[in-house]
C-alpha cells in the first residue's frame, strides 16, 4: 500500500531537487478573520466558530512557486473538532517547467465542472458534512498532484492524481448518534438495548485520478472528463452485535464504494438574453455494487446533473437559478431526485446593504429550503452577514437533513 504514495513524494522531490540552494523566504500573504455564529432553533443550541485563514505564495525560483493557506479555527460545534490549525493547502506549483504543462503537488483543491454549486463532476475534494444554504462552503484539501497541458490556445488536458481517497469527514459520535438512532427501536423489539455503538471502517486500496479535456469555441467552453475513485461518503457494510448480560454493543463496518464518472460540462452565452451565462454539468456514475443486509444499496449507473443560468439586470439584481437532478446526499439511483434552485442578491446604490435569499425547492415532495439573508459592507476590509434558515416540510421530505440547520447566522468577516 505505501508504493500508491510514491508518485506524489519522488515528484516534489524532484521539483525541489531543482531549486536548491533556497533563497530568504518571505512570503507574500493575506489574512482572513471570520466569526461565525449561529442559533439552532431546532436543538436550541448557541454554536460559535472563530477562523484565521493566512493564504501565503512564495516564489521560490523561474516559475516555481510555493503556495497555499494556513488554518485556526476554534469552536464549540457539536460533533465538531474544537480546534483544528494546519495547512488546507500547500503545494508546490510550477508554470511551463516543461514547454506547455503546469503542475501542482502536494495538499491540493482541484475543482472540476462548471456549475457554481453540487457539481458531481466534483469529485476529488470532499465539503465539510453539513449542508449549507447561508454560505459558500470551502473544499478541504488533499495530497496529490495536478498537471495541465495546454495543446493550443483553445484546448487543454487536465490530469489528477491522489494517492488515496480524502473522504467527507464525518464526526465518528455523530455516525455513532445516528445509527443507535436507527437501529435502537429495531433491537429493543427484540429484547436487547443497545449502550455502545462502535464503528470500524474498511481501507480503500487503489488510487484516484482523473482526466478533463476542455475546448473553447466562439461562444461557450466546452469539455469532457472521466474520475475513477471512490463515494466520499460512507456506506454500512456490516453489522453484529455483542451482548452482554443487559447491554449490547453495536458494531458497524463501514466501506468506500467505488465509482467511475464520464462527465460533460458547459459554459457559455445564455442564447437569446445578452449578458447572461448558462452552465451545465452532467454526470454519469457507474458505482461498485454495494449491498448491505440483504439490499442493494448501489446496484446500476445513474445520471446527476446541475443546468442552471446566472443573470444581472439593469438595476443589480442577480438571479442565479436551474435545475438541480441528485443533490450531493443523494446517493444510488434509487435516491436521486429533482429540485430547482434559485439565488437572488441585489447590490442597492449608494447602499452598504445587500439582501440576499437562496432556495431549494424538492419536485418529489415539494419540501423546500430557504435562507434570507443581508450583508453589510462595513468598510473595504470588513463585511458582515445576518441570515435565517429554515424549512418547509417535515423531517422525512427530501430536504429534511436540513432540519437540523434552522435557525439564525451571523458572520463577521476581516480581510487584511
Amino acid at each position: 500500500m505505501k508504493t500508491k504514495y510514491y508518485f506524489t513524494v519522488i515528484l516534489m522531490l524532484l521539483m525541489i531537487g531543482d531549486i536548491f540552494p533556497l533563497p530568504v523566504w518571505s512570503f507574500d500573504t493575506s489574512t482572513q478573520l471570520l466569526y461565525e455564529g449561529g442559533y439552532l432553533t431546532s436543538v436550541d443550541r448557541l454554536n460559535h466558530t472563530l477562523t484565521l485563514t493566512v493564504d501565503y505564495f512564495q516564489e521560490v525560483s523561474d516559475n516555481i512557486f510555493l503556495e497555499g493557506n494556513l488554518v485556526t479555527r476554534l469552536t464549540n460545534k457539536e460533533y465538531a473538532q474544537p480546534f483544528v490549525f494546519g495547512p488546507n493547502e500547500l503545494y508546490l506549483s510550477g508554470y511551463n517547467v516543461i514547454d506547455n504543462l503546469d503542475l501542482r503537488a502536494g495538499k491540493i483543491i482541484t475543482s472540476w465542472g462548471s456549475a457554481d454549486f453540487f457539481s458531481p463532476l466534483d469529485n476529488f475534494n470532499p465539503l465539510p458534512p453539513e449542508i449549507s444554504l447561508a454560505k459558500q462552503q470551502d473544499k478541504l484539501g488533499a495530497p496529490g498532484i495536478n498537471g495541465t497541458y495546454y495543446i493550443n490556445d483553445w484546448t487543454y488536458l487536465q490530469g489528477t492524481l491522489m494517492p488515496q481517497l480524502k473522504p467527507t469527514p464525518f464526526p465518528d459520535q455523530y455516525l455513532k448518534d445516528n445509527y443507535q438512532q436507527q437501529y435502537e427501536t429495531i433491537y429493543q423489539s427484540q429484547g436487547l438495548n443497545i449502550n455502545e455503538v462502535t464503528l470500524n471502517y474498511q481501507s480503500t486500496e487503489n488510487i484516484v485520478w482523473g482526466l478533463r479535456l476542455m475546448r473553447s469555441f466562439d461562444t461557450f467552453d466546452a469539455g469532457i472528463s472521466y474520475y475513477q475513485g471512490y463515494f466520499m461518503d460512507p456506506f454500512p457494510a456490516n453489522i453484529a452485535t455483542t451482548p452482554n448480560t443487559s447491554e449490547t454493543t453495536l458494531e458497524i463496518t463501514l466501506g468506500y464504494p467505488g465509482k467511475k464518472v464520464l462527465g460533460f460540462e458547459l459554459q457559455g452565452e445564455f442564447p437569446g438574453i445578452e449578458g447572461a451565462t448558462l452552465r451545465g454539468d452532467l454526470a454519469y456514475i457507474i458505482p461498485q455494487q454495494w449491498s448491505f443486509q440483504g439490499e442493494q444499496l448501489l446496484d446500476q449507473p445513474y445520471f446527476k446533473t446541475v443546468i442552471g443560468a446566472d443573470y444581472t439586470t439593469e438595476s443589480n439584481v442577480y438571479l442565479n437559478g436551474g435545475f438541480i437532478y441528485g443533490l450531493p446526499f443523494e446517493q444510488g439511483p434509487k435516491d436521486t431526485s429533482a429540485y430547482l434552485f434559485l439565488n437572488i442578491n441585489q447590490e442597492i446604490e449608494d447602499s452598504k446593504f445587500k439582501p440576499i435569499y437562496v432556495g431549494v425547492l424538492s419536485l418529489n415532495d415539494m419540501s423546500m429550503g430557504n435562507s434570507i439573508g443581508v450583508d453589510y459592507q462595513i468598510n473595504e476590509n470588513m463585511n458582515a452577514s445576518l441570515s435565517y434558515v429554515f424549512l418547509l416540510g417535515d423531517k422525512q421530505s427530501k430536504l429534511g437533513i436540513l432540519e437540523r440547520s434552522k435557525g439564525i447566522y451571523f458572520s463577521l468577516e476581516w480581510l487584511f
